[in-house]
């Protein structure tokens, strides 16, 4: 993967983490440290991401879908749509 250059501004104490994690031999320099962190990022969010794939799923019908089943559906999400969009009117 090609590398690019980035700056970025960071409190004082943020700083200091990262210093202390090259001074403590585990990473290289700060890109290490900042890259370790943002791939801890992505993984903690796709992990919530799945874990809200797999709530969906075990709550969607096991049955085959039928035309009444797939109407439900579809009503069940206008009627959360609709309640969504009044609410953010308030």
């Amino acid at each position: 993967m090609a590398t690019k250059t980035m700056n970025i501004s960071l409190p004082g104490e943020l700083k200091s983490f990262i210093d202390a994690r090259v001074r403590s031999g585990f990473y290289g320099n700060a890109s290490d440290v900042i890259r370790a962190g943002l791939r801890a990022l992505t993984r903690e969010e796709m992990s919530a991401g799945y874990r809200e794939f797999q709530e969906i799923m075990a709550g969607l019908p096991q049955d085959p879908l039928t035309p009444d089943i797939e109407q439900e559906i579809v009503k069940a999400v206008r009627k959360s749509r609709a309640a969504e969009k009044a609410k953010a009117r308030k």
